[in-house]
């Protein structure tokens, strides 16, 4: 059976909840994915596309990203709740 190589892969997937962090995976590049797994766990995890990074230069330029696309979101939320208007009307029967 061949052992699969081993690159460092700092994983942005959970930047908003957990936090980013590094692992060692086995990463596909033709498949734009890589494979690891977590400390203390027995099951495989992925991370695809944009989830993923080589370096961390790379990968805290995309956490940076996911909080600007967050807080932009959260504003946006903000302000369709800051222009909502309420009337009470008849009740149907």
């Amino acid at each position: 059976m061949k052992e699969a190589k081993l690159t460092e892969v700092f994983v942005t997937k959970y930047a908003l909840t957990s936090g980013p962090f590094r692992v060692m995976a086995e990463v596909n590049e033709s498949e734009g994915m890589c494979v690891y797994k977590a400390p203390g766990s027995y099951f495989h995890q992925y991370a695809h596309g944009n989830d993923f990074w080589l370096t961390q230069e790379d990968a805290l330029a995309d956490c940076e990203r996911r909080r600007a696309a967050k807080i932009k979101s959260i504003e946006k939320q903000k302000n369709k709740l800051e222009c909502m208007t309420f009337t009470i009307g008849e009740a149907s029967a």
